[in-house]
């Protein structure tokens, strides 16, 4: 029987997240600017200093442009997985709020009801629903590793999988099908 208390939901703030992720857009961009800013702004000051260790001396700027750069990458790539995250994850959201609702319709329906199990209408809607929730929790599963696989790809980080039942420290959540035939 579906246990519509268990029936995952998204306790996050949608319209934080898109916020957020327009901020570390921003952010990046800030920092990119600032590490060639540095970078140009000390180069002018070699038409006034002459020395043999000139060239090397202003050359000591460059790994600050290319590190805020390289940084400012990354946050891009925050920023861009949290905004694709926050647009698959708005309709699972309202799906499973919905799936949840429609678990806790049927329930009540068959609550006095001992023999449901026996009526071919009432299984076949249980069944659907069960497959229902089940294909969006296991899509949210999924959008959650994407999201998180981008982002820890930056520094070769964990790249997270569907489980499988073993073992793996790399496994989160499941795939729609393995749960369906579980």
């Amino acid at each position: 029987m579906i246990k519509p208390d268990e029936i995952p939901q998204f306790t996050g703030n949608l319209f934080q997240l898109e916020l957020d992720h327009a901020a570390l857009k921003k952010d990046a961009g800030n920092v990119r600017d600032t590490g060639s800013d540095v970078h140009s702004q000390f180069q002018g000051l070699s038409a006034f200093y002459q020395a043999p260790e000139a060239e090397q001396l202003f050359a000591t700027t460059k790994p600050v442009k290319d590190r805020a750069d390289e940084f400012a990458t990354g946050l891009e790539t925050v920023s861009s997985a949290l905004s694709s995250y926050a647009t698959e994850i708005r309709p699972l959201v309202s799906k499973l709020a919905e799936l949840k609702s429609k678990a806790q319709t049927f329930v009540n329906s068959v609550k006095d009801d001992d023999d449901w199990e026996y009526d071919g209408d009432k299984v076949d809607e249980h069944n659907q629903l069960r497959d229902e929730i089940t294909a969006t929790v296991a899509a949210f599963w999924a959008a959650e590793r994407t999201c998180h696989n981008k982002i820890t790809a930056i520094w070769h980080g964990t790249q997270m999988v569907a489980g499988d039942g073993s073992d793996r420290k790399d496994q989160y959540g499941f795939n729609a099908e393995d749960l369906k035939n579980a």
